[in-house]
């Protein structure tokens, strides 16, 4: 009897932790569309299909203290953090509203996700690279996991590669009402 117990609760957890892995991989795609189509709405020069690195990026982020969030105490200079917090207005958002907030998963180096599955019915225009295509990239996409907000914002980064030339933006989005995303605000992350 309790070796079907076992068996039982192993099965609800393998369950149910699958299916949020199937619904974070579903909004990662959402998210990386929209930040596509905004992109060639923004470039229309860019060639499609667009390539893009199935192994994603992990975001390091400088995790502001509540007191930074308020403006109590200043944080470190600029070129020393990488912070999302100009993004969006968290300092007038409770913590307690903040249901899917992820700040506390960069913190612990914990993502569900580690590379992307590409579901062509969302976007037949992105396609993964291959080893080769990563290995010498050209014009190439890399994104990041993505960082959620208020259940209605996401933050994402991607790098795009091409031959020697890197440059590297963020995305806030937020979430319509039919479930898709929309960019809000881009910002500039790097260039080599």
């Amino acid at each position: 009897m309790r070796k079907i117990f076992w068996v039982l609760i192993v099965v609800l957890f393998t369950v149910s932790c699958s299916k949020s892995k199937k619904q974070e991989e579903t909004e990662l795609n959402k998210i990386v569309s929209a930040v596509l189509k905004y992109e060639s709405n923004r470039n229309p020069s860019k060639e499609n299909p667009y390539l893009v690195d199935p192994k994603l990026l992990q975001l390091k982020i400088y995790t502001p203290s509540p007191k930074e969030m308020l403006g109590e105490e200043p944080g470190p200079p600029p070129f020393f953090n990488k912070s999302v917090v100009h993004l969006l207005d968290l300092k007038n958002s409770k913590s307690g509203e903040r249901k899917s907030d992820s700040l506390y998963l960069l913190i612990q180096n914990k993502y569900i996700l580690d590379s992307l599955k590409i579901d062509d019915k969302i976007n037949s225009n992105i396609r993964l690279a291959h080893k080769e295509e990563v290995d010498h990239p050209i014009k190439l996409y890399q994104f990041s996991n993505p960082l959620y907000f208020n259940d209605r914002f996401a933050y994402i980064e991607y790098k795009y590669h091409d031959t020697s030339f890197v440059i590297g933006f963020g995305y806030l989005l937020e979430k319509q009402k039919d479930g898709s995303w929309e960019v809000k605000r881009v910002t500039n992350t790097f260039m080599t």
